[in-house]
């Protein structure tokens, strides 16, 4: 009887009606949404020509708005890039933006809104949900550009997941999400918008957005232009730097210490990036407000008036540019000289600021689900996973569990080749775990796939049946445990290619504004990175790398180079141009810098990730040690198998026709028979 035969009569044996009932009814829905979730998103550029980074957004009006997350349009009054899903590019403007994230406030407010300035009459327009309308446990659908930068042909990939809590004006769930997914959509299976993609958590199965009650809350504020947010994270690790110079300066009572901390304070209203930002402006009438103080301490009146008029110049500019905080305006002691010098003035500024809005309702909102931290069950799956536990093998050298293995026809294991350690012994371990001795007999080096021979056994092979490809949205079984299986969903319509090989990591994280007709400029470095050894520092401006000119884009600039190229890299210091050497390096699987467990790159992510051809595209939460695990439709067909995972949402299969090419290359091998080949069998 052929081995699917047996595993569709172990299934009718198996199987719960009801469980299974639900699984097809999510795989109809997912299909069918997300059709309608990939043509209403979009990728949005800040900066046409200046391309370090990128955010999502989902078209929401017939007039090109884009509901997108605070922190990805920043501002209002940006220029930007928006590109749809048919691959069109048009030019759009940001508008308010809401973006707070004050923990010790309970607020964490991300949502913003982007204009597009002439848009086509064939926009997809998503429908949005009625507030309050989201469930605990309901299931989604997300999109976003996670990653990269759409390419020709091709559409935003999607994820699905449960929601788990929510906490206030945020959701929590396990839908996998990446940078580059901020300001995606999350959608039910109704096809409506129930949120927008706004942070990571520490893990892939704990992600956030913001829901969509929140929007008709903000909707009047975002189309009149305004902003409420934090400042950047670059900006605010340069002004911290800069409080840090003032505070020395006030313990040593050094004018000189005082005026060069105010300089660099001014500096930054001056740059390019961030004189238009309040903050910038707000805090450099802080230093000014510091100085006059010490000025008055030491009895100096004219530099004290001096430094005064400074800081008022740079608070009513704040003001102009849209500074909001009421609170921390009436607080922070570095002003209290211009409270108390010129109190009719500072009473003028007070009727100035504009009404903070009452957030109150929303920070005080109770959880309305609890707690929790279980990844998306496997709805409904033991019936399937039972059968196929057979041909599912762990490979193990003597130490530990190296990856997973496909049995298949001819006593042979398909799994990943880079995962195999050199020169050891390895063996299989089976459902029963009894122990198997195996041998490499070939590989291939492009698809990174490895085939070994296991000899006699009693059990049943794994065979690859169908040339199908998955549909976008289709619920998938990746069987990634002897008789166990994790739900999956099809990210990506066909099999599209899996990338290119990796690209080497300097380790810095770009600015997203300057001028790019110049060179990049440096936000920050990353720790134990190449940029950091070769004493590359935030502010500098990269300039050219091995005497050629870097442009717009620092990744284009080294995409002829590979990991572990010696490079010499150009900058601008404080007006001082000079050159370092660097050795680039691959990019490390935690690359965000943080010093607490969270960030977008927290993940284990198989070394070798890319490059494998046309492959499946799917969101499984697996780990790098899944590999060689079978990929499952819910008709029990074997279309992949796993061979990367490849970031916290994305997992490449090899299709089923790629793996029987394979396999028809190897020339047929006699049997051994049952004294050749050792088994242990565990003893109770």
């Amino acid at each position: 009887m052929p081995v699917f035969s047996t595993i569709l009569l172990c299934f009718n044996a198996l199987v719960d009606p009801t469980q299974f009932a639900k699984l097809v009814e999510l795989d109809a829905k997912t299909r069918a949404v997300s059709e309608i979730v990939v043509d209403s998103t979009v990728c949005i550029e800040i900066g046409v020509d200046f391309r370090e980074g990128h955010g999502s957004g989902t078209i929401i009006s017939q007039d090109g708005l884009i509901l997108t997350a605070g922190h990805v349009g920043e501002r209002s009054g940006l220029d930007c890039q928006v590109t749809l899903a048919d691959g069109r590019k048009l030019e759009a403007v940001t508008l308010g933006q809401i973006f707070l994230t004050h923990v010790h406030r309970r607020m964490d407010f991300d949502i913003g809104l982007v204009r597009l300035l002439d848009p086509p009459e064939d926009l997809c327009v998503a429908t949005l949900a009625s507030p309050n309308s989201v469930e605990r446990g309901e299931w989604v659908v997300a999109a976003g550009w996670v990653a990269d930068l759409p390419k020709s042909g091709q559409r935003a990939p999607i994820r699905i997941g449960r929601i788990q809590e929510r906490m206030g004006p945020r959701l929590r769930l396990d839908a996998p999400f990446n940078a580059g997914d901020s300001g995606g959509g999350l959608f039910n299976l109704d096809g409506q918008l129930v949120g927008v993609i706004s942070a990571c958590g520490g893990l892939p199965n704990i992600n956030f957005a913001t829901p969509i009650d929140l929007y008709e809350l903000t909707k009047p504020l975002m189309l009149s232009g305004t902003t409420y947010s934090d400042p950047m994270p670059e900006l605010e690790m340069m002004i911290d730097e800069a409080y840090q110079r003032l505070g020395v300066a006030e313990q040593n009572r050094s004018d000189r210490g005082y005026r060069q901390s105010v300089a660099r304070m001014d500096r930054l209203t001056s740059n390019p990036m961030w004189k238009n930002t309040p903050h910038a402006w707000f805090h450099a009438a802080c230093g000014h407000g510091r100085f006059a103080r010490h000025a008055y301490g030491l009895g100096e009146m004219g530099l004290m008036d001096d430094e005064i008029e400074e800081a008022w110049q740079r608070l009513d500019r704040a003001i102009e540019l849209g500074w909001w905080d009421v609170v921390h305006l009436q607080n922070d002691s570095d002003l209290a000289v211009l409270r108390e010098i010129t109190p009719e003035r500072w009473a003028k500024l007070m009727q100035r600021v504009p009404e903070m809005v009452d957030w109150r309702p929303w920070i005080q909102m109770e959880r309305s689900f609890s707690r929790g931290r279980q990844r998306t069950p496997a709805v409904g799956v033991g019936h399937l996973s039972d059968a196929l536990r057979e041909g599912v093998l762990q490979i193990a050298d003597r130490r530990t569990t190296i990856s997973l293995g496909t049995l298949v026809e001819d006593n042979l294991v398909l799994t990943k080749a880079s995962r195999l350690p050199a020169r050891r012994q390895l063996r299989a371990i089976d459902y029963q775990d009894r122990v198997y001795d195996l041998t490499v007999v070939y590989q291939d080096p492009a698809l990174d796939l490895a085939v070994l021979e296991m000899g006699v056994h009693d059990l049943t092979p794994m065979q690859f049946q169908t040339d199908q490809t998955p549909e976008l949205g289709e619920v998938l079984l990746c069987v990634n445990t002897p008789g166990k299986a994790v739900l999956s969903a099809r990210s990506a319509a066909g099999t599209p290619d899996s990338g290119e090989p990796e690209s080497p990591f300097l380790g810095v994280e770009m600015s997203r504004f300057g001028d790019p007709s110049v060179g990049v400029t440096i936000a920050r470095i990353l720790p134990d990175s190449a940029a950091r050894s070769a004493g590359l520092r935030a502010g500098d401006q990269i300039l050219r790398v091995n005497g050629v000119e870097v442009g717009a884009s620092l990744r284009t600039a080294l995409q002829r180079f590979r990991v572990g190229d010696r490079i010499r890299v150009t900058v601008d210091r404080e007006g001082n141009e000079m050159t370092v050497a660097a050795r680039l390096r691959r990019r490390p699987e935690s690359a965000d810098g943080l010093p607490t467990p969270f960030g977008n790159e927290l993940v284990e992510a198989n070394e070798r990730r890319t490059d494998f051809g046309p492959a499946i595209r799917h969101d499984a939460l697996l780990g790098p040690r899944d590999v060689g695990a079978p990929l499952v439709d819910l008709e029990g067909q074997v279309i992949g198998l796993q061979i990367a995972h490849a970031d916290r949402s994305t997992n490449w299969a090899l299709p089923a026709a790629t793996l029987r090419s394979v396999l028809e290359q190897i020339p047929r091998r006699e049997p051994k028979r049952p004294s050749d080949q050792r088994v242990v069998i565990p003893l109770d």
